[in-house]
C-alpha cells in the first residue's frame, strides 16, 4: 500500500530565496516537485532550458546530511535516466501568459513504489527539503510550487537511493580523474558536460570515460561520448515531449510563425547528459561494489576546459544511514 499526499499545496515562489520544508515521516518512495508558472514571451515556445534553470539547488537533508543534492537540470536528467520518469507538459503553445507546469522527480528509489528500496522512517523534523531558487527567472513569471509525497507506510526498506553532485572544471584538455564515493554500491552515474557537438564542430567536454577501481580499468575500460550518449535511450524512457521543431506555414493570419525552411527536428531536452549504468537490470548482478575499493574514480578525457558535473547514484543500506 502507498499513500500519496500533498506536502506543499500551492506556494508562491520568490526568486533568490531558499525555503525549507519538513517531509513526511513514513518510508518515502519519492517526491513530486511541480513548478507552475506563466510564459512571459509571445509567439514562440518557451525554451525548455529556462524551466530547470529556476532551481539552483534542490536538497533533501537527513539531520543536515544530504540524501539528494542536485540542480534542476541534473535532477530532471536523473529522474528520466535512472527512474524512467518523464514529465508531461501542458499548454505549451507559445503564447504570452500561457500557464504551464513541469514536475521534477525527487527519488529515493530507482523503482518507484518499491517496499524494499525507499527512504526509511524518520522522526518529525529530521528529514527536510530545501530548495534554492535562482536569482531571477528568464521569460517566466507568476511562479508557484506544489510538492507531493508518495509514502510506503507498511514498508520495511532495506536500502535507499542517494544522489549528490560534484562539479569539476578541468585545467587543461586531456585526461583527469574525479573520485567516486566509496562505501555504498553505485547503481549509475549521471554526467553533464558543457560542450557537445554543434553544426560541423565535434568538440565535447567529455570525450571518453573510463572507470578505474584499485588502479585498474573496471567494467568501462573506455567508451566514447557519442556511443555512451546514444545508448542512454536504449535503457531508459525517451525524453520527447518538450523537444521543439519547425513547420512551414503559409503567411497571412499566422505571419509571425511563417518559416520557409524544412522541418527541423531538435535535440532532445537533455543533450548534455550521459548515463553510465552499472546495475542495468536492477537485479544487483552488475552493480558497482565499492566496499573492496582502496580507490575509485572516473577518468574523463576532456576536449575543452569547460564545466563537468559527476552525479553518482548510490544505493545505501538502511543500516549504514
Amino acid at each position: 500500500m502507498f499513500t500519496h499526499s500533498i506536502v506543499v499545496p500551492n506556494e508562491s515562489v520568490t526568486a533568490g530565496t531558499s525555503p525549507s520544508y519538513d517531509l513526511p515521516v513514513s518510508p518515502l518512495s519519492h517526491l513530486l516537485f511541480t513548478v507552475k508558472f506563466a510564459q512571459n514571451q509571445a509567439n514562440t515556445q518557451l525554451p525548455f532550458a529556462n524551466i530547470p534553470l529556476m532551481i539552483s539547488k534542490l536538497e533533501v537533508l537527513y539531520k543536515g546530511s544530504a540524501v539528494c543534492s542536485l540542480n534542476g537540470i541534473d535532477l530532471m536528467a536523473a529522474g528520466l535516466l535512472v527512474c524512467e520518469f518523464e514529465s508531461w507538459g501542458i499548454n505549451a503553445l507559445g503564447d504570452d501568459n500561457d500557464l504551464l507546469s513541469f514536475t521534477f522527480l525527487v527519488p529515493f528509489s530507482r523503482q518507484l513504489y518499491s517496499p524494499i528500496e525507499a527512504y526509511p522512517k524518520t522522526a518529525r523534523g529530521e528529514l527536510v527539503m530545501q530548495v534554492t531558487w535562482a536569482a531571477s527567472f528568464t521569460l517566466i513569471d507568476g511562479v508557484s510550487l506544489q510538492v507531493e509525497a508518495v509514502e510506503m507506510p507498511d514498508a520495511n526498506p532495506q536500502r535507499f537511493l542517494k544522489m549528490t553532485s560534484s562539479s569539476v572544471t578541468p585545467t587543461a584538455t586531456g585526461e583527469f580523474d574525479v573520485e567516486l564515493p566509496i562505501g555504498n554500491q553505485i547503481s549509475d552515474i549521471v554526467l553533464f558536460g558543457t560542450t557537445i557537438p554543434a553544426a560541423n564542430v565535434a568538440t565535447t567536454t567529455i570525450q571518453t570515460i573510463t572507470i578505474r577501481k584499485n588502479n585498474s580499468e573496471f567494467m568501462y575500460s573506455k567508451t566514447n561520448f557519442e556511443t555512451l550518449h546514444n545508448m542512454s535511450g536504449r535503457l531508459r524512457a525517451a525524453p520527447g515531449y518538450w523537444g521543439s521543431h519547425i513547420h512551414q506555414q503559409d503567411a497571412g493570419a499566422f505571419a509571425q510563425y511563417y518559416d520557409q525552411s524544412a522541418v527541423k527536428p531538435g535535440n532532445h531536452i537533455i543533450p548534455n547528459h550521459l548515463l553510465v549504468p552499472f546495475d542495468v537490470r536492477r537485479d544487483g548482478e552488475h552493480i558497482l561494489k565499492t566496499d573492496d575499493a582502496n580507490d575509485l574514480n572516473i577518468r574523463i578525457d576532456a576536449g575543452d576546459t569547460n564545466l563537468v558535473r559527476v552525479n553518482p547514484c548510490e544505493v545505501v543500506a538502511v543500516s549504514a544511514r
